[in-house]
């Protein structure tokens, strides 16, 4: 591989920010206009559907009228026969053709009633070649049922139509001598009920701008609902993030408010405890820190002072052996504290796991006064040990009883003035024993106390 040779890098493009407040809202009016678009399309058909339905209900009746009136009478000859034909026609608001075979073959059409999309005259002969065979054949017996605009030559726009073979009733005079006799036969013919779809038309478009007004407003009051109830989801999640951001960089203060007792408000609360055992964990992290920094420094000023002291000659050379039996002891001890700092899993929950075992109390209070003694030494500070017993042994652990009673001996020396004393006394109440540390200095500042 060439050294020499640039390697391109294809750059990682970061994804687009969008909030969950903009998908939310996003889906649900993408949802929205979908349940909006399908309703609009299909009401026009469901209400063109119901009107064609009552139209052809209302056409059913008067076939029945219609029939009844043809069958009793000669349509053709009787005049009341006629006008009630025409009064049927009008009173439905319908066209009625009856289409019957002429004697020299060609098709005559009787017309009754009229509409406001009626084109008159109506005549066969100037039937598109489609509407003259829809014509011939209901003639030949077929029905045709519900037919959309298939007279467009007789009607404008849109009209119902439904054809079926009726028979009729033809009579003709006959004359016998000087008598005249009326004879009756029935034919077959072909009767077309035709009705304008203008008012069902304007219905459905009306009924179409009502219903689409309606959604809408219905979208709209959906659009408001989902925007207020994003904001009510979505406003607690933000402030929990600008929270959850202040406590990463060590803002354990942080609350966020609980406004609900439903899931988000739990998840509130969670939050909120969260913080407090954040906000508990880092409190116990810088004491722990302040108290361990506080440990070490001790025995090492002790070291120091003790080693610096044989070193200008303060110790006679014949007293270094008890000297450096003290620095070993402080080294030991700060060799313990080393392995419990390292050993901070044993800290979980505040709990420090102790290794309880029987010693002399009053021993270890000697031995570690014994390691303050340099600086005893220079406050002129006199030491008082009333023990109730010369030796008092106790079950506990000793690390750490010793580094307790170290720190009470220390802060003592810390706040006792220059020719005070410093008393430690032990006692016994029952089957506890009690490690008092007292001094006549002025003790240490209230505002210092925790």
């Amino acid at each position: 591989m060439n050294p020499n040779k640039k390697q391109k890098t294809k750059g990682i493009k970061k994804p687009v920010f969008l909030s969950i407040k903009t998908k939310f809202f996003g889906v649900y009016c993408l949802l929205l206009a979908a349940i909006v678009i399908v309703v609009a399309m299909l009401l026009p058909m469901i209400f063109n559907m119901y009107f064609i339905s009552e139209k052809s209900n209302e056409l059913s009746k008067v076939r029945s009228i219609v029939s009844d009136i043809v069958k009793e009478s000669d349509f053709q000859q009787d005049p009341v026969t006629t006008k009630l034909l025409e009064n049927t026609a009008q009173a439905a608001d319908i066209v009625i053709w009856i289409c019957i075979e002429q004697s020299d073959g060609s098709i005559g059409i009787y017309v009754f009633g009229k509409t406001a999309n009626s084109i008159s005259p109506v005549d066969f002969n100037n039937f598109t070649q489609a509407e003259k065979e829809r014509v011939i054949h209901v003639l030949d017996g077929e029905q045709t049922g519900k037919l959309i605009s298939a007279f467009p030559s007789a009607f404008r726009g849109r009209t119902l139509s439904t054809g079926y073979r009726q028979e009729y009733l033809v009579a003709s005079d006959m004359a016998f001598g000087s008598l005249t006799m009326t004879m009756k036969s029935y034919k077959q013919g072909a009767v077309f009920l035709n009705v304008s779809m203008g008012d069902i038309d304007l219905m459905s478009n009306t009924l179409q701008k009502v219903v689409f007004g309606i959604l809408v407003l219905i979208t709209l009051t959906a659009v408001l609902m989902l925007w207020i109830m994003g904001s009510n989801v979505l406003t607690p999640v933000k402030q929990m993030t600008q929270a959850a951001q202040a406590i990463s960089k060590g803002d354990f203060s942080q609350e966020v408010e609980v406004r609900s007792n439903d899931e988000i408000g739990q998840l509130e609360q969670a939050f909120n405890t969260m913080a407090k055992e954040l906000q508990s964990v880092d409190t116990l992290q810088s004491d722990f820190i302040a108290n361990i920094s506080h440990d070490f420094r001790s025995p090492l000023t002790s070291i120091k002072g003790y080693v610096e002291a044989m070193l200008d000659g303060t110790i006679p050379q014949e007293l270094f052996p008890k000297y450096l039996k003290v620095v070993l002891d402080e080294a030991n001890r700060l060799t313990k504290m080393t392995n419990n700092v390292l050993d901070l899993t044993k800290m979980e929950n505040g709990q420090i796991e102790m290794h309880i075992r029987p010693f002399d109390i009053n021993e270890s209070i000697v031995s570690i006064a014994l390691t303050f003694e340099q600086r005893v030494n220079e406050k002129k500070i006199k030491m008082n040990f009333q023990f109730l017993q010369e030796k008092l042994y106790v079950s506990a652990d000793p690390d750490l009883i010793e580094r307790v009673i170290y720190n009470l001996l220390d802060n003592a020396l810390k706040f006792t003035d220059e020719g005070d004393s410093i008393t430690v006394e032990t006692s016994i109440v029952g089957r506890k024993a009690y490690i008092t540390v007292s001094d006549t200095g002025s003790g240490i500042d209230e505002n210092a106390l925790p």
